[in-house]
């Protein structure tokens, strides 16, 4: 255990415990009200550019199997957790949680108040922190903070997706073929994407994007999760483009969000966001309420959406009243802001997603 300085540039601090990793790093301070699934929270190209603060007390209780990971990789910047677990009870577990952190050089704390850190994003909104273990004067890192980057900077999915096109297929009798637009997907969502197509090509958004859809034939467009602010992101005109012509669309969170961005919706982003595998949402068409796993910080505007004729109201997030999914009146198009593949998290909501966007499909080969 070695002594480090957390602090958020609103001048908050505290002294910590280091149980892994070391230096300095930065990242938006968000809280996870997840009680498990730390595995599947720290892999999820969502969190990059991020520090999370599990809110649950215990973590690292039973280890880390390396099953459940999303990605190759630990994600998010740095962990904040009130305790960890110096047992993992687990028969499958391959490392601990520290030594899982340690491995990949992730800074870990604990030993803190973190619901009173927590206390500070509810209030203060997800803003930018950082932990180090070289810098021991919290005026100083308080300063120094205040001067890193922000996640609106950069398109930090770029730092996410894949380099190559990648070609999944499953055995399906269907012959209908997805391409998956990789903004940071999760490997959950690939192999929900799966159970119901035969083939998915997972495309990277980048320069080469455009070449890349001409270069198969599909049946429909999934635009995934991903990480960082959506509203500076460009080039997405492909996606009003093919909805247009009638192919179908759909998205998750990230996607979901540019869907609605290039149909022209007003994009907000929200105090402290939505992190957690606890968050109630209800389905519009049948009025019936499940519980979703969430992991953003914008939401399409409410009240724009409501004031455009070509869209209506899918899913209504029960916290806050933000919206948590579209669906275009007359184009084959739609999204949902929660994730619906989990991972972690329920599985309420996985059935309705993708067999709906499966429908999208159907109908529109049928009609070719």
């Amino acid at each position: 255990m070695r002594k480090a300085i957390l602090a958020l540039e609103n001048g908050y601090y505290d002294h910590v415990e280091c149980f892994s990793g070391d230096g300095t790093v930065f990242g938006e301070v968000v809280f996870n009200t997840a009680m498990t699934g730390y595995e599947e929270i720290l892999t999820d190209p969502s969190y990059k550019g991020q520090i999370i603060n599990f809110t649950y007390p215990l973590i690292g209780n039973y280890g880390v199997t390396n099953e459940n990971a999303q990605s190759d990789k630990i994600m998010t910047e740095a962990v904040i957790i009130r305790e960890l677990s110096l047992i993992d009870s687990n028969f499958g577990s391959k490392f601990s949680f520290s030594d899982y952190l340690d491995r990949q050089n992730i800074i870990g704390i604990h030993k803190l108040d973190n619901r009173a850190l927590t206390k500070q994003i509810r209030q203060f909104g997800a803003i930018k922190g950082g932990i180090s273990t070289l810098i021991s004067d919290p005026e100083e890192f308080v300063q120094i903070v205040k001067n890193s980057p922000s996640i609106s900077d950069t398109n930090i999915f770029e730092e996410v997706i894949g380099k190559d096109v990648q070609i999944f297929e499953s055995e399906h009798d269907n012959n209908y073929t997805v391409l998956a637009v990789d903004f940071g997907i999760k490997k959950s969502i690939i192999n929900d994407l799966l159970r119901y197509f035969k083939k998915v090509i997972l495309l990277p958004f980048n320069n080469n994007l455009e070449d890349n859809i001409r270069k198969f034939e599909f049946d429909g467009i999934f635009l995934s999760n991903g990480p960082g602010d959506p509203r500076i992101v460009n080039q997405i005109e492909f996606i009003n483009n093919y909805a247009m012509n009638n192919i179908p669309v759909t998205g998750i969170c990230f996607g979901h969000q540019l869907i609605g961005k290039s149909f022209g919706l007003k994009i907000d982003k929200l105090t402290f966001g939505h992190h957690g595998g606890n968050h109630p949402v209800k389905y519009i068409p049948n009025s019936n309420v499940y519980i979703s796993s969430q992991n953003h910080n914008y939401a399409i505007n409410y009240e724009d959406l409501l004031n455009n004729d070509d869209w209506e109201l899918t899913w209504l997030h029960l916290y806050d009243n933000t919206v948590s999914g579209i669906k275009h009146k007359f184009l084959p198009i739609q999204s949902v802001q929660f994730h619906p593949e989990a991972s972690p998290g329920p599985n309420d909501v996985n059935k309705i997603v993708f067999s709906d966007f499966y429908n999208l499909i159907d109908n529109y080969a049928k009609k070719k």
